[in-house]
């Protein structure tokens, strides 16, 4: 195949697909001139797991001596090769090698083992398929391209990551091993059982399960490989379909590849009775004249074994190979502005594929990138069988969209010609080409570097370096007007070509991102495509220019572009690539605009959407450096030698790097700030660096929410969220669009921040825009890209603090003045919203609800030769040390004079009130502050080397005396110590009232109760376990009680405590702690026993997730790449938070749509919550037992009483066998004698009259023990019951064989 190329791009492409496989592999020295190649490098999606090829290598002697007379060069020649999985802990060390020879590896595959097991899968495939008989050698299977993990929880993130759930069967059928279809099947072919991997050699796709366990450590699932077919002359055999990409899985059970056809394969690896492997294939071309396909004859033929069950083509026909399928799902559910929308109808029908009680309907997205740089978006619709968990159908609608990667120089493959033109048409399937040797297509050598980011929904496409400005150009993809020539547009238009072409010289690399929301939008805007109407060209939302000093200039391996790591803002675009000597790993990123600014003064938004239908323009900018970590070499010679990355855009903190001495793993983020310290201990003696720095943990989120209070809302008081991006502070509004359907499933959704505003520039000069086309504006940002602040509301809600962590600056404004612009009202227009700001600050701190705060700033303190503090500069030592300081906020009046003469001031000023003293001397140093009623001051203990230690350090709480207080005197030295120290915490969090604080240790939380002089510890739970399989437990990085409920977060899963009954001093605090959402696969609770009530959690790939408040029936949470809404559906969590904020009755209608079946469960979660009168009078389906132990241990005699006179007969059946065998009282017995205490003497007579009813010998016994009690009481009543009593025991026993003194006794 070939494609006629602008001559300008040849070059570059050369470059870029160029000795591809040299920079696929690196090689080191193992000695003795052996070398190891590391080739396939592949990092799984959510495990710390890494695959790739090793290959050890030799030098041929032999190669030598046949090589030309005095040629000295060696070849090398392959002597081991194996396949090695390997796990990494990514908590302990910055790099940590992974040697094939440590003893982390987890699987190893010899290569030379592969063949045969292929060879012999292969003997049992249908006769009818069309394969080669000449069985495969490693040599003839090519060389490995590419690993994907199948297993089952890289199939979860790589099918189910949107929904968040593992089955879609009902809660009485789910199991933990169900993950869409076949549940109620066992198949050895489907993927996810144990170890699984695919493989995709040259024009082999390899499908195989690992297992030590078995007679052979591997077993084939499927191997794809092209068919035979006859040419035109019936002679010859050619070899057609291909696999020309890497399989990607929708399901367990089924993949989807591409072909050298154009087509794409969805492949079955059970028995399937949905297509045959016979069907037709559907074409999508723009001319396609072939009939149309009657479905239901493919439907009728049953196929009972491995099969492809749909093929779909592209428009661009059989000429444009596939050569990579991405899945573009988002890890999060996408409808939460449009909850009613319902798929398009398929084709071959007429109605909307929408899930209903009998099928479940998923949707998947997908991109298909041809060799031409052509990519379509697919949308793929799965019905699966409620019931059984069968798939009852599969769709695919036509393409959506269209992204042309190439922008201007992309050309569309044509159709095959005429046999009668052939011979005058050179390059056979590409007419047009009028050289004697036609181009290759673009990515027919090499695979796109097309990445999707499922954080932000974005798809990143990288060009290689050199490419020209019609590479970047997207001008066709706009429908724009012709100018006339020669007018002054049409010269505008020349000149801006220019600039662009000026900009675009010199590069290392152009990085194109495509905003999938934005493409959502222009499609829904446009007519839909079909097999007449081509789908809309999309235009990419930015592009990025690289410099020429990366490795990614000519080594298109060496970049990962597109991660979202937490120290850059969610709005840039960041690229992860290698220096060109490869040593250093290198972050570059550049900001995105989301506001334009129309002139210095006036901001206007501008959200990255379509305005009626129309593309917004691409925006063009440079990027900047934003962090390096240099790379570990053994040798000087070997650090020209070529590597490759992998990181998953899952969980991108971990990436693996192949270096001459085995793999490595780099951590690029500690907790939100960037990491570059680097344990070099495992890559070769004496290479110990400095100790990594301990994890740290986030002062806030980057989201605040402003919602009642003194400021108000956003727009008529409704709740708004606060951000700071690029230097400006936004506001956006939150609507309550949320779905309240039954049958809706939860799942976590994004919370757009649609319409945001510019309330205020932190920097003048953020952006400038140099030139503005037709369809592209340059950006330039002078100023460094920095980390997005920490917002830090005040108590009082009339302040906001931007904490900067990694410049240890901060900023207070004014929330009253910030949403001056926004609720347009002039009053207070000429107030500056900035109140305060300083450096060199470690930790920032409100303190009580009066618009205090403290900062640890870092300050030179001079020292005498004793140690004493002296003023004298001539005899002292200057030493940094952390200093406490006190300030008080005093707001300006909105009526000031000053105001009505329009001059501008600030609208607070800040007084200092001092430096507070801390406890313990010169050996205590104060580390970080927590805001509350309280200061609390956790501080670490200096050691004998002068070195701070947090692990044995302490935290002690200040406040004013009450003198001070009465006299209103704020000044810091009126501070002192109060109620208990606490060992030093990682957070402190206190509830609305300052009762409780909550503190937490790692991954413990306890809460304390406040009761001056008293601080009661109430209770401790462990609520963050390992966030992934092999890794340690995470901290907890957020806390925040709200309405009485604590919530905690680690850095990927929400937690959340509620608190027992805090009424009774006496009783103790029962804590009961649920996973709302987590980024485990496997559930920590709720999936082993289905009748358990606890609620499962929802898996989600959720980055440092920060508490906010509630919203829409869900909880919000702040993320580093946007807002997060998590669902809280589960009756257990509602009627929870509903009783924590006193609203009993709401919470008693999710007690009453409880099912009977869970209330027991539901009853002892009410009692730990100090509610047992609700578990006694409104669940009506507890068990007899619970329902009696309830009554007797909470006093509820007049229900107990109710409950014998109504069903006496009934109970004393139920419970006759009751604590018998145990030696004791009868629970009969018991509850007689409970009564008799509570003076229902009535009550028990009829107990005993139900128990002569019964006739049973155990019942007699107690009827006899009971009327013998209430004779104590009653003794005329009682007489007379114990000799009925007798009487009937005389009746059933006239031999008199009942030892009666016995009984009495």
């Amino acid at each position: 195949t070939s494609l006629p190329l602008h001559p300008s791009l040849a070059a570059a492409l050369t470059a870029h697909g160029s000795d591809v496989e040299v920079s696929s592999k690196l090689q080191h020295h193992t000695g003795t001139g052996r070398k190891t190649i590391i080739a396939a490098l592949s990092i799984h999606p959510s495990l710390p797991r890494v695959a790739y090829l090793a290959e050890d290598t030799a030098p041929d002697v032999s190669a030598r001596n046949k090589s030309k007379p005095g040629s000295t060069s060696l070849q090398p020649t392959v002597k081991n090769s194996r396949l090695v999985i390997q796990k990494f802990n990514c908590n302990v060390e910055n790099i940590d090698s992974l040697a094939p020879s440590q003893g982390n590896v987890i699987a190893t595959l010899k290569m030379t083992d592969l063949p045969q097991h292929i060879n012999r899968f292969r003997q049992h495939k249908s006769k009818t398929s069309k394969i080669s008989n000449q069985p495969f050698t490693l040599a003839t299977l090519g060389s490995l391209k590419n690993i994907t993990f199948l297993d089952r929880d890289a199939l979860f993130w790589q099918t189910r990551r949107k929904y968040g759930i593992q089955s879609n069967l009902e809660a009485s059928n789910a199991s933990d091993r169900v993950l869409d279809v076949n549940a109620n099947k066992c198949y050895k072919e489907m993927m996810g059982q144990g170890l699984c991997l695919g493989l995709q050699f040259t024009s082999v796709l390899v499908i195989l399960q690992i297992d030590d366990t078995q007679s052979d450590p591997f077993v084939i699932l499927s191997c794809l490989e092209g068919q035979r077919a006859l040419t035109n002359n019936g002679k010859d055999y050619v070899t057609q379909h291909v696999p020309s990409s890497a399989a990607v899985p929708i399901t367990n059970s089924i993949i989807v590849y591409g072909c050298s056809d154009g087509a794409m394969r969805f492949h079955s690896l059970v028995p399937s009775m949905i297509y045959s492997s016979k069907s037709d294939t559907l074409s999508f071309s723009e001319s396609s004249s072939s009939p149309p396909i009657d479905e239901s004859e493919v439907k009728s033929a049953k196929n009972s074994r491995q099969a492809t069950i749909k093929s779909v083509r592209g428009p661009n026909g059989r000429n444009d190979p596939v050569v990579k399928i991405v899945n573009v799902d988002p890890a999060y559910n996408e409808n939460y502005n449009n909850e009613q929308d319902t798929v398009p109808a398929h084709i071959g029908g007429s109605a909307a594929t929408v899930s209903n009680a009998k099928a479940l309907v998923l949707s998947s997205r997908l991109l298909t990138i041809g060799a031409s740089g052509v990519a379509f978006l697919w949308q793929v619709d799965i019905s699966i069988d409620r019931a059984s968990g069968t798939l009852r159908d599969l769709n695919v609608l036509p393409p959506l969209a269209r992204l042309d990667g190439l922008g201007s120089l992309t050309v569309s493959p044509r159709k095959s010609p005429s046999p009668t033109s052939r011979s005058t048409r050179v390059g056979g399937f590409w007419g047009g080409i009028t050289t004697k040797e036609p181009i290759v297509a673009p990515y027919s050598n090499v695979t796109p570097v097309v990445f999707y980011d499922p954080h932000r929904d974005q798809v990143i496409w990288t060009l290689p370096y050199s490419a020209p400005a019609s590479a970047i150009v997207h001008q066709r993809d706009f429908k724009l007007s012709s100018l006339a020539p020669n007018s002054p547009a049409a010269k505008k238009e020349a000149e801006d070509q220019a600039f662009v072409d000026k900009w675009a010289m010199y590069n290392g690399g152009f990085v194109k991102m495509w905003s999938m929301p934005l493409v959502d939008a222009l499609v829904k805007a446009t007519p839909g495509a079909s097999s007449h109407r081509p789908p809309p060209i999309i235009p990419p939302y930015a592009t990025m220019k690289l410099p020429l000093s990366l490795m990614c200039a000519s080594k298109p391996l060496s970049m990962v572009p597109g991660l979202a790591c937490a120290p850059l803002p969610a709005s840039s675009l960041s690229c992860l690539c290698l220096s060109k000597d490869a040593t250093e790993l290198i972050v570059v990123s550049a900001p995105l605009t989301s506001v334009a600014a129309a002139s210095d003064e006036q901001r206007v938004p501008q959200s990255p959407k379509a305005a009626a239908g129309k593309p917004p323009k691409t925006i063009f900018i440079e990027s900047q450096t934003c962090h390096k970590i240099h790379l570990p070499r053994s040798s000087e010679a070997s650090m020209t030698v070529p590597a490759s990355l992998s990181a998953s855009h899952l969980a991108p903190d971990s990436v693996a790097v192949a270096t001459d001495n085995g793999v490595a793993m780099v951590k690029l983020v500690n907790g939100n700030c960037w990491d570059d310290a680097i344990d070099l201990s495992l890559m070769g003696k004496g290479d110990v660096t400095k100790e990594p720095s301990s994890s740290a943990v986030p002062a806030g989120p980057i989201h605040t929410v402003i919602s009642g209070g003194p400021v108000g809302g956003v727009g008529n008081n409704r709740p708004g969220v606060l951000f700071v991006e690029n230097h400006s502070v936004l506001a956006s509004r939150l609507g309550s669009s949320r779905s309240s359907s039954e049958n809706r499933q939860p799942t976590v959704e994004k919370v757009d921040l649609t319409d945001a505003m510019v309330l205020y520039q932190l920097e003048k000069a953020s952006y400038t825009t140099t030139r503005e086309t037709r369809t592209s504006k340059l950006i330039v940002s002078p100023l460094p890209l920095t980390s997005p602040p920490r917002l830090i509301p005040s108590p009082s809600g009339r302040y906001l603090c931007l904490l900067w962590e990694g410049n240890q600056t901060y900023d207070i404004l004014h929330a009253g003045s910030l949403l001056v612009r926004e609720t347009g009202d002039i009053r207070g227009q000429g107030v500056s919203p900035s109140c305060d700001s300083g450096d060199n600050v470690l930790s920032f701190a409100w303190i009580g609800d009066d618009d205090q705060f403290a900062v640890l700033r870092q300050v030179e303190i001079d020292y005498g030769q004793d140690g004493e503090v002296v003023t004298d500069p001539d005899t002292t030592d200057k030493k940094s040390r952390p200093r406490v300081e006190l300030f008080k906020l005093a707001e300006v009046e909105v009526g000031a004079p000053e105001l009505a003469g329009g001059a501008g001031v600030a609208a607070a000023t800040t007084v200092s009130v001092g430096s507070l003293t801390v406890r313990g001397g010169d050996r205590v140093v104060p580390q970080v502050l927590f805001g509350g009623p309280a200061l609390c001051i956790g501080c670490s203990i200096t050691s004998a080397n002068s070195l701070p230690d947090t692990d044995e350090g302490m935290a002690y709480f200040y406040s004013r005396k009450s003198g001070a207080i009465m006299e209103n005197d704020e000044r810091a030295s009126n501070y002192m110590t109060v109620g208990t120290s606490i060992p030093y915490p990682d957070l402190l969090a206190w509830d609305d009232d300052g009762l409780l604080c909550a503190v937490a240790y790692g991954s413990r939380v306890a809460i304390y109760l406040s009761d001056p002089p008293k601080f009661t510890l109430l209770g401790s739970v462990n609520v963050v376990g390992g966030s992934r399989l092999g890794e340690a437990e995470q901290p907890i990085i957020s806390l925040k009680f709200i309405h009485g409920v604590l919530y905690c977060s680690g850095p990927s899963s929400v937690h959340v405590v509620f608190l027992g009954n805090l009424a009774e001093e006496d009783t103790i605090c029962e804590l009961d702690t649920y996973t709302i959402a987590s980024s485990r696969s496997v559930p920590l609770q709720g999936t082993d026993s289905p009748d358990d009530f606890t609620p499962t959690p929802v898996i989600a790939s959720l980055s440092h997730p920060h508490i906010l408040i509630y919203h829409s029936g869900g909880l919000l949470v702040s993320t580093d790449v946007g807002l997060r809404l998590l669902p809280l559906s589960h009756p257990l969590i509602r009627i929870g938070t509903l009783l924590a904020a006193n609203l009993t009755e709401k919470a008693r209608k999710w007690i009453f749509d409880t099912p009977k079946a869970y209330h027991d469960f539901l009853a002892h979660f009410l009692i730990r919550r100090g509610r047992a009168d609700l578990a006694i009078r409104d669940l009506n389906g507890l068990s007899l037992e619970t329902y009696i132990d309830l009554c007797i241990r909470y006093e509820r005699t007049s229900e107990l009483e109710n409950l014998i006179n109504t069903h006496g007969g009934q109970v004393v059946k139920e419970i006759s066998s009751w604590g018998r065998e145990e030696g004791g009282y009868s629970a009969i017995s018991a509850i007689g004698l409970y009564m008799l205490g509570k003076d229902k003497i009535d009550c028990v007579t009829r107990l005993v009259g139900q128990l002569m009813s019964c006739g049973t010998d155990e019942g007699l016994v107690d009827a006899i023990k009971l009327a013998s009690l209430i004779g104590a009481l009653d003794q005329s009543g009682g007489g007379a019951l114990l000799q009925n009593v007798i009487d009937v025991v005389h009746q059933k026993h006239p031999d008199n064989q009942v030892p009666l003194v016995s009984i009495v006794k």
